[in-house]
């Protein structure tokens, strides 16, 4: 008699219908393979119909596009070849940031924008973090070194700017989308870590490839190294090497299509230095045919990004605006947006959004028209906004930056206890207002990095506190009347503090806080702390001599 082991496999399960598995297997991936063909030959097609009518006048070509939206300001390589190339074919183009920060910031998204231009017009299109090439730091522009990370810092700069550009990416597909761009199968973009090609290159075949092409004539002639090396502190052999390691990074992508490199205008000469690497490796016999092909690398830089009146700004300028919220929220981004002079905003216009050139005229018309009402501004700040976060976080930050130029206290608190973020609203114990100057509550509050630094704020006019109108004029609605805290005295504050426990301090235009002043062992139990609360307790506490 049979086990009942062998009893149950062999005789309760019923058979299955033989089936040929690798049959059916290359019958799908000849399927897959015959549509892969079929979307190509129709994306080709499309193509040169669209090639067609640019060449015909009908359609401005993408180089044109680019140049009237300001973001040229130097190509290497022929104008006219490179035109011709993003009109006949699909390339890639590529732009590379180091993580020497976790967060992008408003410099980057310029040449990042051409990237999105390219990529809505279809070509391929790649960003590039330098997970390696940040170990070293890029001397460019420089006249002192950069300050060394450790690989901890970089590793955790990389994983969170990494997730900044993807996200970035994301919403510039939405983005461009809710500007005429439907995304189409055919685009292609992609995030790459030049870590994973670096790391596999010996120092010998570095050597070989890109160190007998790059000529010492030249490579000191650069400003970056005469200055560096007359007026900073030196360049070491690492800094020297950079711009052959991003040379190097371009020729890994170049043997995949990407033939076009787009970076600042400070990037110049590293661009140069790359396609002088490419044109002397095509050649080589262990060059793919594709690659030979290929007809010529070309690079574009972007302006750098200024005010009309000359000023810089970003991470090296120390005013960075960055693009990740907890560094700098859309409240604040929107702010500096709408902040932009008359003589700015236009070009910014054109350089930050996907607005058309003709919308883009007759909103400036109306600006110009009524320019307190800075409509242009405000366009702009919601347009890039939107852009960065998301159309949800661009109309919410509106209606905040809206009511913040003219609140009242009801709203205010409503705002506040809708807050998300809860950037608004804060709590502050009665012993740090009560009978305290200003200038000390503008520390305790966060607005100020010390007392003395409070103190400067008060007396040069650009602290406020909000005073409820009591004007019975319909219009009026208890709003809130901002008056300079220069002049206000301790016991003003604790007047109005006896009446609401409630006090609304500003700082600048639009950094508007609510404080709600509590008991200190209410403060207490709920866990809270504020500047200077833990050297009050002490003192508090401190047994009496």
């Amino acid at each position: 008699m049979p086990s009942p082991t062998l009893w149950r496999s062999t005789s309760l399960h019923p058979l299955s219908p033989y089936v040929c598995t690798n049959r059916a297997s290359i019958s799908a991936l000849r399927y897959l393979s015959r549509s892969a063909v079929a979307r190509k030959s129709n994306s080709e097609t499309l193509w040169d119909q669209q090639a067609e009518r640019i060449r015909a006048g009908h359609r401005k070509s993408l180089l044109t596009i680019l140049e009237e939206r300001g973001y040229v300001k130097d190509l290497a390589g022929d104008r006219n070849a490179l035109d011709k190339l993003l009109t006949d074919k699909c390339i890639g183009a590529y732009s590379g940031i180091d993580p020497t920060a976790p967060s992008l910031h408003l410099g980057h998204l310029l040449p990042m924008m051409v990237l999105f231009w390219m990529y809505i017009h279809g070509h391929k299109a790649v960003s590039v973090i330098g997970g390696a090439t940040a170990r070293i730091g890029d001397p460019t522009g420089r006249l002192i070194s950069r300050q060394e990370m450790d690989r901890d810092t970089i590793a955790s700069n990389f994983i969170s700017l990494q997730s900044c550009v993807r996200a970035m990416w994301q919403n510039a597909e939405r983005y461009a989308e809710r500007h005429g761009y439907p995304k189409e199968k055919t685009w292609s973009r992609s995030v790459k870590n030049n870590t994973v090609w670096l790391r596999k290159l010996k120092i010998i075949d570095f050597l070989t490839d890109a160190g007998t092409v790059a000529r010492m004539g030249a490579m000191l002639g650069r400003d970056t190294v005469k200055n560096k090396m007359a007026q900073g502190d030196g360049m070491s052999y690492a800094e020297f090497t950079y711009p052959l390691l991003q040379a190097y990074d371009w020729w890994h992508l170049y043997q995949s299509g990407v033939q076009v490199q787009i970076g600042g205008s400070d990037q110049y000469g590293n661009i140069v230095a790359g396609m002088d690497l490419i044109k002397h490796l095509t050649p080589r016999p262990s060059t793919s045919p594709e690659t030979k092909q290929l007809s010529g690398p070309f690079g574009l830089t972007v302006p750098l990004l200024t005010t009309a009146a000359g000023a810089k700004f970003g991470k090296s300028a120390g005013n960075a605006i960055w693009l990740d919220k907890t560094m700098t929220t859309p409240f604040e981004l929107y702010g500096f947006l709408v902040g932009s002079a008359d003589a700015d905003v236009e070009r910014y216009l054109k350089l930050f959004t996907f607005l058309p050139l003709d919308q883009i005229s007759s909103v400036m018309a109306e600006h110009q028209a009524d320019p307190s009402q800075r409509k242009a501004q405000h366009l702009l700040a919601r347009e890039v906004v939107d852009l960065v976060h998301g159309p949800e976080e661009a109309e919410n930050t509106q209606k905040r930056h809206g009511f913040s130029r003219r609140p009242n206290l009801q709203t205010l608190q409503a705002e506040a206890e809708n807050s998300k973020e809860g950037l608004n609203r804060l709590y502050l114990p009665h012993s740090l207002v009560h009978s305290k100057a200003p200038a000390r509550i503008l520390y305790h509050a966060g607005l100020a990095k010390s007392n003395s630094h409070g103190l400067r704020m008060v007396n040069s006019g650009g602290a406020y506190i909000g005073i409820q109108s009591e004007e019975k004029e319909p219009t009026s609605d208890g709003e809130l009347k901002f008056r300079p805290l220069r002049g206000v005295t301790t016991s003003m504050v604790s007047e109005m503090i006896a009446k609401s426990n409630i006090l609304v301090l500003r700082t600048g235009k639009w950094n508007v806080k609510l404080i709600e002043v509590i008991r200190d062992d209410e403060y207490e139990q709920k866990g809270l702390s504020a500047p200077g609360w833990e050297e009050f307790k002490e003192g508090r506490d401190a047994p009496s001599s």
